[in-house]
């Protein structure tokens, strides 16, 4: 079901991006995470959010893991090991909708390379299905088809 439901929002970031060509180039996920329960929009650091990461993070990683350029595919699956999100900050929250801007830092390391990202990303809860939606920058994952391509 996950694969589907990542499967399904790609699609649809295709979709986006082809309709939107901004500097803010972004993707969408959505978690079926009924937030009823839950109370409201997960903050910017929440566990639902952070899940919602690693899932991005994991396919990333697992779509160029058969073709890297350095090093072995089970190498390159150990930077699942090594990344960590850090510097997590609530930049801004909106009440009346009940989502919030916010920015972290990624850091990857492969073969003693280390890089880090900083990047924005936005928490909504998707008014008909109650899923938690996250709208975040690609740069966020750019450094996994660099190692990929053995820069």
């Amino acid at each position: 079901d996950m694969l589907r439901l990542l499967q399904a929002g790609t699609a649809l970031i295709k979709q986006w991006k082809r309709m939107k060509r901004e500097a803010f180039a972004a993707a969408l996920l959505a978690a079926a995470l009924l937030t009823g329960c839950a109370g409201g929009t997960p903050s910017c650091g929440g566990d639902e959010v952070l899940e919602l990461f690693d899932q991005a993070i994991e396919a990333e990683v697992e779509k160029y893991a058969p073709q890297t350029q350095r090093g072995t595919t089970e190498e390159f699956m150990e930077i699942l090991d090594t990344y960590e999100i850090s510097n997590i900050r609530t930049l801004d929250y909106d009440k009346k909708v009940d989502s919030y801007r916010c920015d972290a830092r990624i850091t990857y390391v492969y073969h003693d390379r280390e890089r880090s990202v900083d990047f924005n990303y936005r928490i909504d809860i998707d008014q008909v299905s109650g899923n938690v939606l996250i709208e975040y920058q690609n740069k966020m994952l750019n450094p996994i088809l660099g190692y990929a391509m053995g820069f």
